[in-house]
């Protein structure tokens, strides 16, 4: 494993720099039950696409917002300074700025993009990192989500 020194001098470097886009997936109505289920974000519009396409302006159900927090780690591991850089462990401090730009419609294609905005040493020894990501939509302008992760890497 590569020293925290090594690491902090690597991730000085790339401060600013735009990682690689990840895989897309397809949010399907089946994925949203899937985290609806476990989240209890049960309204109408996340789960009932007969009524979402009558009554919203959508024509579909909409992901719920926290939905695009929760897949990010897995969607941005492989492209993400928060997996490519060695450490023992991390924990995660929190989410800063986050924003729901767009409702993503069941059936869309997303993919994660991520830049580290900033490392510093802190006081017990541990690397405080700050990722920006957000969640492009296929074929929209806007991202779905968008925000700043806030970790701790100890070595």
């Amino acid at each position: 494993m590569a020293s925290k020194e090594e690491v902090l001098a690597a991730m000085r470097k790339d401060i600013g720099m735009e990682d690689p886009a990840g895989e897309w997936l397809v949010v399907d109505q089946v994925l949203i039950n899937q985290y609806v289920a476990l989240s209890g974000e049960t309204g109408w519009i996340h789960t009932d696409p007969v009524r979402a396409a009558k009554e919203t302006k959508f024509g579909n159900t909409i992901a719920p917002g926290n939905m695009g927090i929760a897949l990010l780690p897995g969607m941005s591991r492989a492209t993400s300074a928060y997996g490519r850089y060695p450490r023992k462990y991390s924990l995660n401090q929190g989410w800063d700025r986050i924003r729901y730009l767009e409702p993503l419609r069941a059936g869309s294609r997303v993919r994660s993009r991520s830049k580290l905005l900033g490392v510093e040493e802190a006081a017990d020894g541990s690397l405080r990192v700050q990722i920006e990501f957000r969640m492009e939509v296929e074929n929209q302008e806007k991202p779905w989500v968008t925000g700043i992760k806030v970790g701790r890497f100890f070595y």
